[in-house]
């Protein structure tokens, strides 16, 4: 039986390794369809392929940035309940304080559904810089919400958050530099409002991934032990060792394996138990954030991995606190995480189109053919492997493959050979490889040279979307994002490719996919169908990816829909964020529209002078430009040829 045959929607989702990166949250259907649970596993179900078509008849175009409320709402429970269970089982004496750092999604919409998210216990909010804290300013609503004050800061950023005590926040204002309590303590006496300050420490242990430089000596933020000792002489010698309430450190985003963190908590625990003896109102150590995302769900110390689970990281967490104070004769702190990739990354969902294929190797090469219309000799020698290839001389064959056309290159250039001879060479010599591909498959032992064949013979699937606005990290530090078609999963996926986006730069390509075992170099898809739209989505984008996006060739912000479900299933499209206009990001590089039009005006007024263009032509050519400008960025729909 042929792989067509035998294959099914089970096959594709092990194919995709959705249950390993989906976390609960993505499946596959018998009709081949991915869904989504947002509310785990044993929940509500959405069906992808069908909420795209909603989205569609309600003139929403694709790109489609799908955000599901309820994986937040998760989320945050989920992480809440694994310290919640760590505390009970350790008969730990403080409290777990979680903490949303919203450098890492700063979308309004998530924000406040996050911070209603507790259930049963309220959620802090982290900003880094002035415009972060004036947005949590005017959101923050629970007076016991923690607003944690990081970054650094002038005047007036101390000033807000001081201010912000006044209206019943609770700012705490963490030191990143010495200089910064000098100006929390002048501006406090101003103002007459008594702060809460914390300190963060520059921890000598590193993280562990692509971020750990984030710790170390020689890391960017946080104060050294010295600087540290320094600040509390500040603050016994104007009497206000009250004030100190946290200490706070941060090892990395995306950490990979567990042992190094315990390592820098270690090392912050005793910082906090030697300072509580001088400062005995601490009350909160914050351990920052780097709780990873498995995005290739090969559950390792891979660098788009993570070896340990949300609960090993809550019981290595509370277990290293509790034995280090217990030692110490210090009362438990209150834990603080911020933890923002965990939470944000599954909750987003980008859905793009296909428009198109190129460098097409499966096109068929009938070597008798090539025989018949060809008398140079390399090409037909080439058309005789193709004839006589089997399992057994696969290896040789590729070998003898490589030379002939190495030759045949060689005499091209010196204008020894046709173009048309060329021609039939290229198409012999891509169908042997694609031959020798699906022919290898059949040895017991595939060496490595037929094994690497499939990273030479994709196709380009050009998709509907930007890899810079959309997926920035993809292109700027390679993270690998699990990708996958959304539709005819029950069918087999007969075609390698990489996926190249709609940006006129040779970087804009989706070309590392996740695997167990390493890294793909192409993705299994299907034969594009005439008339019929084929979508892949790429999952796990919640975190970084839209703030970090840029307009490289002025590609927008896409469409954005949140998505709430109801526990009898139905679906709400909550909230649609259209993408930008044509306009608007003419605007953001200081293009008026009211000017363009104008000069547009006068060009078809200097045609029509000059009899190039009809009057008639002319109104047509300014409307169409005209209501160009409210369009959107990205690509129409159209038909696959």
């Amino acid at each position: 039986m042929t792989d067509l045959e035998t294959w099914s929607a089970e096959k594709s989702a092990d194919l995709y390794g959705v249950a390993n990166w989906g976390a609960g949250y993505i499946g596959v259907n018998k009709e081949g369809h991915v869904l989504v649970y947002p509310q785990g596993q044993g929940g509500p179900e959405v069906n992808l392929y069908e909420l795209v078509q909603a989205a569609v008849q309600r003139d929403i175009e694709l790109p489609i940035l799908f955000r599901f409320n309820d994986i937040l709402r998760h989320r945050v429970n989920a992480i809440y309940s694994a310290f919640a269970a760590a505390i009970s089982e350790q008969n730990y004496q403080g409290r777990f304080v979680p903490a949303y750092p919203i450098k890492v999604n700063q979308q309004a919409h998530i924000v406040k559904v996050l911070s209603q998210a507790g259930n049963g216990f309220v959620l802090g909010l982290e900003v880094g810089s002035k415009p972060e804290l004036m947005a949590v300013m005017g959101v923050q609503e629970l007076p016991e919400s923690l607003l944690l004050c990081n970054g650094y800061k002038d005047d007036e950023y101390i000033e807000l958050a001081l201010l912000s005590k006044k209206v019943g926040k609770r700012p705490i204002i963490i030191i990143e530099k010495s200089t910064e309590l000098q100006l929390v303590l002048k501006l406090s006496e101003q103002l007459g409002v008594d702060p809460e300050i914390g300190f963060r420490l520059r921890v000598s242990g590193r993280g562990a991934g692509r971020w750990e430089k984030s710790g170390g000596d020689r890391a960017k933020f946080g104060l050294t032990i010295s600087e540290i000792l320094s600040c509390v002489h500040e603050l016994e010698k104007h009497k206000k060792t009250h004030i100190l309430k946290l200490i706070h450190f941060h090892l990395g985003s995306q950490i990979t394996t567990i042992s190094n963190l315990r390592v820098g908590l270690k090392e912050a625990c005793q910082v906090y138990v030697q300072l509580y003896q001088r400062c005995n109102q601490l009350s909160f150590l914050d351990i920052g954030g780097g709780l990873g995302v498995d995005y290739d769900g090969s559950k390792t110390n891979f660098e788009s991995s993570m070896n340990y689970t949300v609960e090993e990281y809550a019981r290595d967490i509370v277990w290293t606190i509790d034995e280090v104070c217990t030692q110490a004769g210090v009362p438990h702190p209150n834990i603080i995480t911020e933890s923002g990739r965990a939470t944000t990354a599954y909750h987003s969902v980008l859905v793009f189109n296909v428009l198109g294929i190129a460098n097409s190797f499966t096109n068929g090469c009938d070597p008798a053919s090539v025989m018949k219309n060809s008398k140079q000799t390399n090409v037909r020698n080439m058309a005789s492997l193709l004839s006589e290839l089997t399992p057994k001389n696969c290896q040789e064959t590729l070998h003898d493959a490589m030379e002939l056309r190495a030759e045949i290159l060689q005499q091209f250039n010196l204008g020894l050979i046709s173009i048309e001879d060329r021609a039939l060479a290229d198409q012999c010599y891509w169908s042997l490889l694609t031959q020798m591909c699906d022919v290898s498959k059949k040895l017991h032992y595939v060496p490595e040279d037929l094994e690497r064949l499939p990273d030479y013979l994709t196709d380009t699937y050009f998709c509907n979307l930007s890899v810079f606005q959309s997926l920035p990290d993809s292109w700027a530090i390679e993270q690998i994002f699990p990708v996958t078609p959304i539709h005819r999963l029950n069918e087999y996926p007969n075609k390698h490719v990489v996926l190249a986006d709609i940006t006129c730069d040779s970087d804009g390509k989706i070309d590392r996919f996740a695997d167990l075992r390493d890294v793909k170099r192409h993705l299994a898809v299907h034969e594009l169908k005439k008339d019929e739209p084929y979508y892949i989505a790429t999952f796990l984008v919640g975190a970084y990816q839209e703030t970090l996006g840029d307009l490289h060739n002025l590609f927008g912000d896409t469409n954005a829909v949140h998505i709430e479900c109801a526990a009898d299933g139905r679906i709400e499209f909550a909230n649609i964020v259209y993408g930008d206009s044509i306009r608007e990001v003419l605007n953001y590089v200081q293009y008026d529209k009211d000017r363009l039009c104008e000069k547009w005006r006068n060009a078809v007024e200097q045609a029509v002078a000059k009899g190039d263009i009809s009057l008639t032509e002319s109104a047509q050519l300014f409307k169409k430009y005209q209501q160009a400008f409210d369009g959107y960025t990205y690509l129409a729909p159209s038909q696959i040829g």
